[in-house]
């Protein structure tokens, strides 16, 4: 039997047995890897999308804000929503996540911002039955341009660890991009933290590949006044998305945006710091109560009020004291004296009074002044 001949019979001996041939030796590096490769069409077509609010959501795109629970991604959405629909969009915002106590302000918002809000409890439903209608809308050939759908939240549609389920449900997700429709999911993180010390998104890999962009919310605990900042950063992109800032206010819950992006993972870090530091901080302030002072006195006093070694209060005064008012991490100013090249120390502009004496709970006293001295006429 010729060569050809027994190569045909070893191809037919092997279809019939189910072996599966042996892959050609891969030795074109450009074709192996061509398929990735980023082209003109590609670039053209990320540029061309069209922004409609904020930086953040692109028209006709499917995207994932993830943050952790009670995260602040609720409030950034409904804010969205009404900025969206006083844009003329038709925005609809699934919400499954809420209490029943909760809905009522969430209604009230809803009419005053001009979008529909849809809940499947109130009428004795399920998330399963919207699913439906909306498999309903694409079979039957629905336009949805123009309309944003917001659904709150992913979990509550499916089942994010399950890939067979979450396969449907981002095809569902898919085919109403493709009818003209804007999505925007909002899902939860997980306990995990990654190699990189963020957060990672709940559910499997495969959703992160199903989607256009994906967001992460970083959020802070809200401070004094009740104030949180809150930074939406892409995390995967299909077009010209960017980070932005903003600040929500728990009092009445009220957003608005910032002009400039803060990294609030290095303020969470600061913040973390500073609880870390806070009886030599109180010291310092408690000191610094009268006005400036000479930074060897401060140190020296604040040392005897906190009961921390000198270094240690050197080394907590220079890590939050700067000469520049717009350091986000300063406390205090240093002023440089030229007279005799000492530096004096203030509070930083802006901020507000310390709290009581923790352990007594008693007002802070000032320090009792220096005796004035021509060097300190920089007061």
């Amino acid at each position: 039997m010729t060569a050809p001949l027994l190569e045909e019979a070893q191809a037919r001996y092997d279809k019939h047995h189910g072996v599966k041939a042996k892959p050609e030796p891969l030795l074109d590096v450009m074709a192996a890897l061509s398929q990735w490769k980023v082209t003109d069409e590609q670039v053209e077509l990320m540029e061309a999308t069209r922004i409609i609010w904020r930086d953040t959501v692109a028209l006709g795109h499917l995207g994932v804000w993830c943050s952790a629970a009670n995260g602040g991604k609720s409030a950034l959405a409904r804010f969205a929503a009404g900025e969206l629909a006083h844009r003329e969009y038709h925005v609809l915002y699934l919400n499954e996540d809420a209490g029943a106590g909760d809905l009522p302000a969430m209604h009230e918002h809803a009419k005053q911002h001009r979008y529909t809000l849809l809940n499947s409890t109130l009428t004795g439903s399920s998330p399963d039955a919207q699913l439906d209608v909306l498999n309903r809308l694409v079979h039957d050939g629905a336009d949805l341009n123009g309309y944003v759908l917001i659904f709150d939240t992913l979990k509550k549609y499916v089942d994010l660890m399950s890939k067979g389920g979450s396969r449907a449900f981002f095809r569902l997700m898919r085919a109403l991009t493709q009818r003209g429709a804007t999505i925007i999911l909002l899902a939860h993180t997980n306990k995990h933290i990654g190699l990189d010390g963020k957060p990672m998104f709940e559910g499997v890999g495969d959703v992160r590949n199903d989607v256009d962009e994906l967001f992460y919310l970083d959020a802070t605990d809200k401070d004094e006044r009740g104030i949180r900042t809150l930074t939406l950063r892409p995390d995967k992109t299909r077009c010209a998305v960017k980070a932005v800032t903003f600040m929500l206010d728990t009092t009445d819950m009220t957003m608005r945006a910032l002009d400039r992006v803060i990294d609030v993972q290095e303020m969470e870090r600061t913040r973390r710091q500073q609880e870390q530091d806070r009886e030599v901080i109180d010291a310092i302030d408690e000191a610094l109560l009268g006005g400036g002072m000479n930074r060897t006195e401060l140190i020296d006093l604040a040392s005897t009020r906190s009961g921390h070694g000198a270094k240690s209060v050197r080394k907590v005064l220079d890590r939050y004291c700067s000469e520049d008012t717009s350091d986000a991490k300063a406390l205090w100013m240093v002023t440089n004296v030229r007279i005799n090249n000492s530096r004096y120390i203030s509070r930083k502009p802006g901020r507000l009074p310390p709290l009581p004496n923790r352990q007594t709970a008693e007002p802070f006293q000032p320090a009792e002044p220096a005796e004035p001295t021509r060097e300190q006429a920089w007061r």
